[in-house]
């Protein structure tokens, strides 16, 4: 029998444990049992990727996504890098993040969609609603940035998809 590493062609991360909305019925904003996330933020960093991710099983990947779960994948400081070392071990891997796209600047999304340069690379935008609606389900989320953000990103040349729950 195989281990799972050689059978395993889809990684998903959490980069972080940050995230700039109160979403109410996320698990941050209503509470986990055993995790409090104003006391225990972390990013993960290439180092650690480094020791969990061997190049060997990088190599075999189909694909390594972001998505929020615990944190906003765009909070982390080290994502941008941790993109960059997957593709500079496997160049055909397929990069993801879903993200609420809330975060950052224009020049960091032209970053992001330049290093997305690969035909099944993409970012989903959760967007709930439009300018009137959103920020009550995304709580502190501003449309405007969100909008400009995504713009920039499809401007650069990235694959865009706009998820509402």
């Amino acid at each position: 029998m195989q281990n799972w590493q050689s059978q395993a062609k889809v990684l998903h991360i959490e980069p972080t444990s940050k995230c700039n909305l109160a979403c109410p019925q996320c698990q941050r904003t209503i509470g986990l049992p055993f995790f409090d996330h104003t006391k225990h933020t972390q990013d993960l960093n290439v180092e650690q990727i480094k020791s969990l991710c061997p190049e060997f099983w990088i190599k075999q990947l189909h694909k390594v996504f972001m998505c929020g779960n615990f944190g906003e994948p765009a909070a982390s400081l080290n994502v941008l890098d941790i993109y960059k070392y997957f593709r500079s071990i496997n160049n055909n891997i397929t990069l993801g993040i879903n993200t609420n796209g809330s975060l950052r600047n224009t020049n960091w999304w032209k970053k992001l969609a330049e290093l997305f340069n690969q035909k099944l690379d993409y970012a989903v935008f959760a967007i709930d609603g439009g300018p009137d609606s959103n920020h009550i389900y995304r709580v502190n989320a501003n449309f405007n940035k969100i909008i400009e953000n995504a713009t920039a990103y499809i401007d650069a040349g990235g694959s865009a998809h706009w998820d509402m729950l």
